[in-house]
């Protein structure tokens, strides 16, 4: 769909006229094993038409205007099969559905009313054409279970339904119009009071590269107001008319409450509607039905307004208690918001990933080119692109989705064919590649899976959402396991797993961010000059850079590294006492912040802390804690805390401000290498195949040491903030490791002794 607010015309589809829809359901995509059996059974029809020799055509353009609500609705399609004798134009539809047939001609009317749009969207435009008396429009409707065929003739009503949708879809352009018309006199707000020169000369540069290059990144260290500046950018390309829509990725639930704040300091909600994009499991109510029908009188009863909602500032709580409430799933409401929001904060997945993107792809009026997308902690984004693409299933898993298949009643074949697969993943051995035997049976297996919608086909919208997922992942097996490469390893981390995980996603991501309008990647720790866009499968010379400073970071931090200890995993036992001794001297002045690569490590320095003292104050940062959990965690902990133990590269290390200002000292318990697997291996052996004199150092150290300084770089937010850091592990002394340490921490002393770090406490 184009919306040309300008001229007011709409180009779209018949497909997409005819499946718009504002309120529930809104942005409904279809699955892609529904979308071949459809074409199957097209081709069947195809060819028994061609052997009547009656003259039917195929595939026939057709295009038509429909005025509405003074917007011009330009439509295009291509029917199905099409025949003129005489002064008769002869138009078929042929639509396969999930319901078994023959049913009356009211419920299916009622059940799809969107095909009989589409039908009547081409008759509207034969009868347009010269020397047309009548048309003579069928829907054939295919039942791919059995075969059957129910043919229904285009309705009396159908030029009424045709100018009712062209109504609705009018109203939704002028929707956007106004929206574009709001956004043009969008205020012009500073997020901070007094600006700090640097803040205002970044934003500038920002705006300048704008005019030089869609693609843009920006390199500026943590505190400087990343994200303010970001925003501050991307409401200027609204406001002059550049783009319609703004899309914000980060990853974390606290880093996208933050940029929601962030925003409202520029624009307030009844200015400009933003809308935190959770994922769908948090949206779930058990006990909602799931009849289409049901939904759509409840949606209407209730009232629902998804644009009041924005304007409002409806958060997620709200939506499902209204959902609750009115006997509509939070989901769908959420949905329809999307179609009336101008800012979208969300995951990297609602962009990167296949199964996850339609989420937005299917918004009414999406349109990429006309979108700003910001990606925020970007030297994340290739790893994140990645494990997009990867697959994983497991035993249990395959088991529990055969058992729902054999519940609901699906084809004896489909339970046979996931049974074995959950015999086949309940056999494979912990293994770090797949012995070619078994990798034949994988794609044997998968690809009987893929063929399954088309050759027992049954109605998979009934299932659960947890099963939906496993017919999709089924299906995308097939495709990923035949086009497996040295891009790609297929391996089992543990017995009665599979796992298909992607090593590199750089073409896939370069074509995704190159499909919006605008792109902006922001980073504080992009590594060496010109590989951050390279792993996005860009070319450097297209990506414009910016780089902003911060001066006031300068000689705020206070580092030194702890040559006494050292931390790796065949050491750290023996010098858990000094860990815990450091740690315990530190917080006699303060509270410190301790960060570890992994929860067992952290453990057994609680534990150790614990049994030399059992009144000390130490909080280990909880698994799984959401977006409020992680803000209550910190402000409790402070208060009641000295010793915060916290994750390397978890949602306290990476992307959350709290800390900033309120820490006097931090630990660094060793760089956060990531774990020596198969996966890390085959990254290994790549990078090695490409050319590169270290490796390891790219696989292992380089991810690990940019944790690091993520996390520090929390600890100094704003001027005036200062910071004494302990980097305890000898190994940060090496120059693999050193070379990789932000240059504001300067030259690191090392502590070879204790009366070194003795020395070092008192100094600094």
């Amino acid at each position: 769909m184009r919306i040309d607010i300008a001229a007011r015309r709409v180009e779209v589809s018949a497909q997409e006229f005819a499946t718009f829809r504002p309120g529930p359901g809104a942005g409904a995509g279809s699955a892609p094993w529904r979308a071949e059996a459809g074409r199957q059974w097209h081709e069947n029809l195809r060819r028994e038409a061609e052997q009547t020799n009656e003259g039917w055509e195929f595939e026939k353009a057709l295009t038509c205007e429909i005025r509405a609500l003074s917007w011009t609705i330009a439509i295009t399609g291509r029917v199905d099969q099409w025949r003129h004798d005489e002064q008769t134009r002869h138009i078929r539809e042929i639509k396969t559905v999930q319901v078994s047939l023959p049913r009356k001609p009211e419920f299916l009317a009622q059940r799809y009313p969107h095909h009989f749009l589409q039908l009547a969207a081409y008759c509207h435009a034969a009868r347009l054409l010269p020397d047309t008396q009548t048309v003579q429009g069928d829907l054939v409707f295919v039942d791919p279970t059995s075969g059957l065929r129910q043919i229904l003739p285009l309705p009396d009503s159908a030029e009424a339904d045709l100018l009712t949708q062209a109504e609705t879809l009018a109203a939704h352009a002028e929707n956007r119009r106004a929206s574009h018309a709001r956004l043009l006199n969008l205020p012009t707000r500073l997020p901070f009071q007094n600006p700090r020169p640097e803040w205002l000369q970044g934003c500038a540069d920002l705006d300048q590269a704008g005019w030089d290059s869609s693609l843009r990144l920006l390199i500026a260290p943590t505190g400087f107001g990343k994200t303010s500046a970001a925003l501050h950018h991307g409401l200027s390309l609204l406001r002059s008319g550049r783009a319609g829509r703004l899309v914000y990725l980060t990853g974390k639930g606290t880093g996208q409450l933050q940029v929601l704040q962030e925003l409202r300091r520029l624009a307030r909600p009844e200015e400009l509607r933003g809308l935190v994009l959770r994922p769908r499991a948090e949206h779930e109510i058990t006990g909602l039905s799931d009849d289409p029908e049901e939904i759509r009188r409840n949606w209407f009863r209730a009232k629902i307004d998804p644009a009041s909602l924005l304007e409002e500032g409806a958060d997620l709580r709200r939506l499902k208690e209204l959902g609750r409430f009115a006997g509509v799933p939070p989901w769908d409401i959420t949905k329809a918001m999307l179609g009336h929001a101008e800012v979208i904060i969300c995951d990297y997945n609602y962009v990167f990933s296949p199964r996850n993107q339609s989420a937005l792809k299917t918004v009414p009026g999406w349109d990429e080119g006309d979108t700003v997308l910001i990606v925020d902690e970007a030297h994340n984004l290739p790893e994140r692109a990645a494990e997009c693409l990867s697959l994983r299933d497991d035993h249990t898993s395959a088991l529990e989705f055969t058992e729902i298949l054999s519940q609901m009643h699906a084809p004896p074949a489909w339970v046979q064919a996931t049974q074995a697969w959950a015999n086949f993943l309940a056999h494979l051995p912990a293994a770090e590649s797949l012995s070619p035997d078994d990798r034949m049976e994988a794609m044997a297996l998968a690809d009987k899976l893929a063929s399954l919608a088309l050759e027992e086909p049954f109605n998979t919208d009934d299932l659960p959402e947890v099963a939906k997922q496993a017919v999709w992942n089924a299906a995308a097996w097939s495709e990923r396991l035949e086009k497996a490469d040295l891009g790609w390893l297929l391996w089992s981390p543990k017995p009665g797993m599979l796992n298909l995980d992607c090593l590199t996603a750089a073409k896939a991501t370069g074509e995704r961010l190159k499909a919006f309008g605008h792109v902006l990647l922001m980073t504080a720790t992009p590594g060496p000059r010109g590989s951050l866009a390279t792993e996005c499968g860009l070319d450097p010379d297209e990506l414009r850079l910016v780089e902003a400073l911060a001066p006031w970071r300068q000689g705020a931090y206070t580092v030194a590294i702890d040559g006494r200890v050292d931390t790796r995993l065949k050491t750290r036992e023996g010098h858990l006492a000094l860990t815990a001794d450091a740690l315990s001297q530190l917080a006699a002045e303060g509270p410190v912040a301790a960060f570890f690569p992994s929860y067992k490590y952290a453990e057994s320095v609680v534990e150790r802390l614990q049994k030399n003292n059992p009144n000390v104050d130490v909080a280990l940062q909880p698994r799984g804690l959401g977006p409020e959990g992680t803000a209550r965690f910190v402000e409790e902990s402070l208060q009641r805390f000295t010793i915060l133990c916290l994750i390397l590269g978890g949602s306290l290390g990476e992307g959350v401000d709290m800390l900033g200002g309120r820490i006097r000292s931090a630990v660094v318990v060793g760089p956060a290498l990531p774990e020596v697997n198969a996966l890390q291996e085959a990254r290994r052996k790549m990078f090695l195949a490409d050319g590169s004199e270290d490796a390891f150092t790219l696989a292992y150290i380089r991810p690990g040491m940019r944790k690091v300084n993520q996390a520090l770089g929390r600890l100094v937010r704003a001027p005036g903030h200062s910071a004494r850091v302990l980097l305890h592990c000898r190994r940060f002394a090496d120059d693999a490791y050193r070379q990789f340490l932000s240059n504001e921490y300067g030259d690191p002393e090392v502590l070879t002794d204790n009366e070194d770090f003795q020395r070092w406490t008192l100094r600094s």
